[in-house]
């Protein structure tokens, strides 16, 4: 016989609990030792406990058949936790990209849902709206940032759905985040010279010739760090950029894999050759901590020296990494082509149009709008208002 509102079914020699579970309507048939359970008091009443508990899991979005009922075929498809770390151990990748998975496999293991974290809820059980209540409770991240989790979440449990675990994508609903990229933020030249000149009266030979080179050569922070003595050419006024030092260890190439060739001006050229006196007969590092001899890390460079450099110079901060923008707009500024200026950094065409356009432009501008005003010459312009209508 039947319990209505119980949420258990009682027969004669077996108990049974009823429950929707993904919009399907199941009985299980409680079992003990491969044998149904008797329907004694004591089992109802642990029954009726049972159901109450599966229909809260339920509700919350927490419930695993594999866990209450492992006998009747269901596998078990593991949490959203143990799907994370199964698809990082896929990747195939840099250190500084795992290093950056890393970083969103945490937000989406310990962001807190329905009081549980959302690592701990079982794949079969997560949904498109657990995803985006674990974004809404930070709202400080950028859309960038949350792109980024999303981006790998989603490839995660791509690869459940590829597994057969699970059958639909939870994060294939959620829309990009809308963000604005910022603009670039070059120092200016009359700046540039002020952190060239400070550099050579307060900081070691070595920092000065760093930074006369990155400013006056353009290339990333992994680049120049990475940058050994066997790739320049010093005779050629060349540099052959294929190598960078991502967190502490060197990598056989750039950040876009593609070898380039940087041509070596009078000021990159000097300060490489003043620093040959320091590292050159390692043949190893072309710059490295003037105080360890290890090699630079952003961070280091960036506490002992470039945060200090700009604070006594009154010029407000920007990172070492916009050195790079800099020798990109004194080229533009000096009247060099983009195509050739596009190379030197190491960008696509398009990239790099994208990125400077405003200087691109800007050196133009005056120069079209004096064109359409010869042109206007040519017109008569009326001034004399038409006679009215009598």
């Amino acid at each position: 016989m039947g319990r209505k509102g119980t949420g258990i079914e009682v027969r004669e020699t077996s108990i049974r609990i009823a429950f929707t579970y993904e919009g399907n309507p199941l009985r299980k048939t409680l079992m003990v030792n491969g044998a149904p359970m008797l329907p004694t008091p004591a089992n109802i009443k642990y029954a009726n406990r049972l159901a109450l508990e599966i229909k809260e899991k339920i509700r919350h979005g927490v419930f695993s058949m594999a866990e209450y009922f492992p006998a009747d075929g269901s596998a078990h498809t593991g949490t959203l936790a143990e799907q994370l770390k199964t698809w990082l151990s896929t990747q195939r990748i840099e250190r500084s990209t795992l290093k950056g998975y890393k970083t969103p496999v945490r937000f989406w293991s310990n962001a807190m849902v329905d009081g549980q974290p959302l690592g701990q809820r079982p794949l079969r059980a997560l949904r498109t709206s657990h995803l985006l209540t674990a974004i809404a409770t930070r709202p400080e991240l950028s859309g960038k940032t949350v792109n980024n989790y999303v981006s790998v979440l989603r490839e995660a449990l791509q690869l459940a759905v590829t597994d057969k675990l699970i059958a639909d994508n939870p994060a294939a609903a959620i829309k990009s985040a809308k963000y604005q990229k910022p603009p670039v933020d070059p120092f200016g030249k009359d700046e540039a010279e002020s952190i060239i000149c400070e550099s050579d009266s307060r900081l070691p030979v070595q920092v000065f010739n760093l930074i006369e080179t990155w400013i006056w050569s353009g290339l990333r922070t992994s680049e120049i760090f990475g940058l050994r003595w066997p790739q320049v050419h010093l005779q050629h006024r060349q540099m052959t950029i294929s190598e960078a030092l991502v967190h502490g260890h060197l990598k056989d190439s750039t950040k876009t894999n593609i070898a380039r060739t940087v041509h070596l001006n009078s000021r990159s050229l000097a300060a490489l050759q003043r620093q040959r006196a320091h590292t050159l007969l390692s043949n190893g590092l072309v710059f490295v901590h003037p105080a360890t001899g290890n090699p630079w890390s952003e961070q280091n460079f960036r506490r002992r020296y470039w945060e200090p450099l700009l604070s006594r110079l009154g010029i407000r901060y920007r990172r070492p990494y916009n050195m790079r923008h800099t020798y990109a707009t004194l080229m533009l500024m000096a009247g060099m082509t983009p195509g050739f200026c596009a190379k030197q950094l190491g960008h696509s065409l398009q990239m790099f149009f994208t990125t400077y356009a405003k200087w691109i432009d800007g050196a133009q501008n005056a120069t079209e709008m004096q064109r359409l005003e010869a042109s206007m010459d040519s017109y008569q312009v009326l001034t004399q208002t038409p006679n009215s209508k009598p």
